[in-house]
Order: C-alpha cells, then structure tokens, then sequence
C-alpha cells in the first residue's frame, strides 16, 4: 500500500503557534475568523476533532515566497505564517456538534458526524492532498468515532455558478472557479438541504449577508 502523502496532526487550542496560524489560514479562507475561539472551546469540550495536515514526504516546512492568495480574490496576497517553521497545509474537523447548531449536521447517538472547517492553501490546491484528506477523515470517522455517516456544508453550486451572487460581494466572477459543492458529489456526498444562509459577508455597499450554504452526507 503506497504510503499517504499527508499527515494529521491534532490542533492544540492553547498553544498560541496554533491559534495564530489558525487565524491566518481563516483569512485566508475568506470565513470564520470570527469563530476561532468558539472552536477553541469546542475542541477543549472534545466535541470538535480538529486537526492541522502536514504533508508526510517532508520534515522540511514549506517554502514560504512572499505571497499565499486569498481564497476569494487570488489577486491579493493573505498573512505571512506567525512563524516560518510551523506551517500545516490546512486544517480539517470531525465535529460532533455545529458552530451553528444546525442539528441535521450532527447526531452523536445516531452515529451522524460533520466534517467542518477544510481548509488547504490555495497555493497547494490541485496536487491531490483534497481528496486524500476527505478519504482519510472517512476511514478516521468509522474507525475512530464508530460514524455511520458524514455530513458537510459548502458553497450552495446553484449559487456560486451565478455572476451577480460573486459581484454582489465585489468579487469578480469566473467561469472557471471551482464550484465545491461538484467536488463533493464526485467523492460521493448528495445534497439533503439547500439555500441555507449560513456564512457571513458582506456586500460591496457595506451591508452585511449571509451566503447560502448546501448541506450534503455520505454514508460510510
């Protein structure tokens, strides 16, 4: 069996290297920022499973060239990482209770998880870490949480495919955008609930939104 090119490692929410690039990469996400020390406090409580990913081939940290971009305007350079030698890939959650506290996402007794917070940088997007990332959390749910099923919540598609829904937020639309919500279908999860206003923006006269959101799952 080839050897994975990734590795998980558990999210410290008390050490302040973690916390800081924590708050990088949710900049860099565009969302949840806002939701770090909640986040915290869940993985404390050990309703949140969340882990840092690293790729395995390497003890090296990644090269950092000045510029990692934003996830929704590439044009723009996000955070440099609060220390050079502590830089994960992304990070990914198994949660046993929503930020939000939608409780469709989640049912511990019923053996329902919700994979939350996946994020990569934009820069190592494209090499195969996203989908051996999602195959790794399903075998860690089954094995590890005794999980029946995973749910998710991305991207409304039926949305993002729409240019006023990008220009609204003053974000230039493009054709070629990646529409998550495709992405999960393809590894296997069907959309159960959408049109959901769930992740806060804003638009380009200031007002505050919340974007829709899709929730899917994937029996396991």
């Amino acid at each position: 069996m080839a050897a994975s090119p990734v590795r998980f490692v558990r999210f410290r929410p008390d050490e302040a290297i973690d916390v800081e690039e924590l708050r990088r990469q949710r900049v860099l996400c565009g969302w949840g920022e806002e939701k770090v020390e909640f986040w915290r406090d869940q993985v404390r409580r050990g309703v949140k499973n969340l882990y840092w990913v690293f790729p395995s081939a390497a003890n090296e940290p990644l090269p950092w060239f000045g510029f990692e971009p934003c996830n929704f305007d590439t044009a723009r350079s996000g955070p440099p990482p609060p220390d050079l030698s502590f830089q994960p890939l992304g990070h990914v959650s198994l949660d046993w209770e929503d930020s939000d506290n939608d409780e469709s996402l989640c049912d511990r007794e019923a053996g329902k998880v919700t994979l939350a917070t996946f994020f990569l940088l934009l820069s190592q997007q494209g090499k195969g870490y996203g989908s051996t990332v999602m195959k790794e959390m399903e075998e860690m749910a089954k094995r590890d949480l005794s999980a029946t099923s995973i749910t998710l919540n991305t991207v409304d598609g039926e949305f993002a495919v729409q240019p006023w829904w990008w220009e609204r937020q003053g974000v230039p639309y493009s054709p070629t955008r990646r529409v998550n919500e495709k992405w999960y279908e393809r590894l296997g999860y069907v959309a159960y609930k959408r049109g959901i206003p769930r992740y806060p923006g804003k638009t380009v006269s200031g007002e505050d939104i919340l974007l829709e959101a899709v929730f899917m799952e994937k029996k396991v």
